[in-house]
């Protein structure tokens, strides 16, 4: 009985794979290939890590959006701290961070007549972490860490969206 489950459970993947399904996102998104730009006036670290992200998706990342055939406009990219709790004194005990990106997708210069775009949208990523007023180094050096990891977490938000338009 358990052998004809697991029999079966085999065939059906195998029907699944062959007929070229997957899981959502797990596909990369379809950016293989795909010339991709990346404009706005965003810092280098920010527009460095991006094209690192789209070439392990297997874009092409140019540098002009002559060579592309979709442009990822990068309106702002900002974080923002505030104060969640505090203590009995009235000091910070808890902050929240959170790190939000403003783009568009507009078509590149190496376009088809259907390439997808889209105007302003945004994504937002956020997370707590305590206050330690004595450890003034550890605190920063925590939110920096942090501040990273939001950022990496948002641009994940972005190329979800842009890989679901190409």
């Amino acid at each position: 009985m358990a052998v004809g489950r697991l029999a079966l459970a085999v065939a059906l993947a195998l029907v699944v794979a062959a007929c070229g399904w997957q899981l959502r996102g797990a596909g990369g998104g379809g950016f293989e290939g795909v010339p991709v730009a990346i404009g706005g006036s965003i810092d280098n670290r920010f527009s460095n890590r991006l094209a690192e992200r789209l070439r392990g998706l297997d874009a092409t990342v140019v540098e002009q959006a002559a060579d592309a055939r979709v442009v990822i406009e990068i309106l702002e990219a900002s974080s923002r701290r505030r104060t969640v709790a505090t203590d009995a004194d009235g000091f910070a005990s808890e902050y929240e961070l959170r790190y939000q990106i403003r783009f568009s997708l507009r078509a590149g210069g190496r376009a088809g007549p259907d390439q997808a775009t889209f105007s302003s949208q945004t994504v937002r990523t956020s997370a707590s972490y305590p206050a330690d007023p004595g450890n003034l180094q550890g605190r920063d050096a925590e939110e920096e860490d942090l501040r990273r990891d939001l950022r990496d977490d948002a641009l994940q938000l972005l190329l979800s969206r842009v890989g679901r338009r190409l």
